[in-house]
């Protein structure tokens, strides 16, 4: 429901605090609900945290983030793949067998 990024997450007066955390509540329903999950980026300068909140911001639209990103790749930059872990498929039943 959030995504951002910080230098020092001391100074962003986590939890409710937080400028967004009205939103979060709202969004949880109740303030003892919310979740908390942080990632070290190993090495990462804030622009590597920016790239990272931006593309999880495109993917996610996290309903609590102000600035909504749409994603900026293009299926024919990628074009088709196909292997084990692009489709799901459920497993075998009994009677099927």
């Amino acid at each position: 429901m959030y995504v951002d990024h910080s230098q020092d997450l001391t100074t962003e007066k986590f939890p409710f605090q937080h400028r967004r955390a009205p939103c979060w509540v709202k969004r949880a329903g109740d303030r003892w609900k919310i979740y908390i999950a942080t990632y070290e980026v190993p090495g990462g300068l804030p622009s590597h945290r920016e790239q990272i909140v931006n593309e999880l911001s495109a993917v996610y639209q996290p309903s609590c983030n102000e600035t909504q990103y749409v994603q900026s790749w293009k299926e024919e930059w990628i074009g088709e793949y196909s292997g084990p872990t692009t489709g799901l498929s459920a497993p075998a039943r009994p009677e099927d067998s």
